[in-house]
């Protein structure tokens, strides 16, 4: 079920919790599934993403990378294109179906989500099919502040996914005080590497409850795990996650 309107809408406490596009191969950057595995306590969910989706046929390598992040306790979530409501529903379905029947996967991320009104009764189908099929988590990501309506159906919302010198302008709508932290999702990425931990601050003021902050930018920023996280100078202090 989604999250309660009006629980616990305070600022949240501490640096919020990461939520992973982890959009590369296991056999590529093994170290990073690794780091991942090891802090269920930091990494709320992780978002497997195949090949823009399930792909085929089930692949061995993220099977092992999943189960073990799954064995910790972290939330795997598969990744689903939607195209912004032009997608048809019943290939959504089935690339949910794929995700659950091949991987240990806690739920559903549906990438490229409308955020206008119009396209509201869509996705409460589409969270309504999923939740049917087993996924106990639904994560709506718009990449921007969606309807207020949208909120109802998701657990959670991806509102701002972007470089990081139009996340400094963000001014995010009225209506998110009204709904707990946990609720919302920043992405930032091409982050200065001296503004990292700045940037989770300003998360964290901005009532975002989970955040990924990555120095890393270009067609795929979400290719490895920011250095801010596993490079030789991180650490926990000034609200950087670790």
């Amino acid at each position: 079920m989604s999250v309660l309107k009006g629980a616990a809408s305070g600022v949240p406490r501490g640096t919020p919790r990461l939520v992973v596009p982890a959009y590369f191969h296991p056999v590529v950057r093994p170290g990073d599934w690794e780091w991942l595995a090891a802090r269920p306590g930091v990494v709320r969910f992780v978002v497997l993403n195949i090949a823009s989706g399930p792909g085929h046929v089930p692949q061995p390598e993220f099977e092992a990378v999943a189960g073990r992040l799954a064995a910790a306790g972290t939330g795997v979530l598969g990744y689903v294109d939607t195209a912004y409501g032009h997608r048809d529903p019943r290939l959504v379905a089935a690339d949910i179906r794929r995700y659950l029947d091949w991987y240990p996967v806690s739920g559903v991320c549906m990438d490229r989500a409308a955020a206008e009104p119009a396209r509201l009764a869509h996705y409460a189908l589409l969270a309504g099919r999923a939740r049917a099929m087993g996924a106990a988590t639904v994560f709506f990501n718009h990449g921007t502040h969606p309807a207020e309506g949208y909120a109802a159906h998701a657990d959670l919302l991806g509102v701002f996914e972007g470089p990081w010198r139009a996340y400094r302008r963000l001014r995010p709508p009225a209506w998110t005080r009204d709904w707990p932290a946990a609720l919302f999702y920043h992405v930032v990425h091409s982050v200065p590497p001296e503004e990292a931990a700045a940037t989770w601050r300003l998360a964290a003021k901005r009532r975002a409850g989970s955040a990924y902050v990555t120095e890393r930018s270009g067609p795929n920023p979400y290719d490895a795990l920011p250095a801010s996280l596993i490079g030789p100078g991180a650490h926990a202090g000034n609200g950087v996650p670790a």
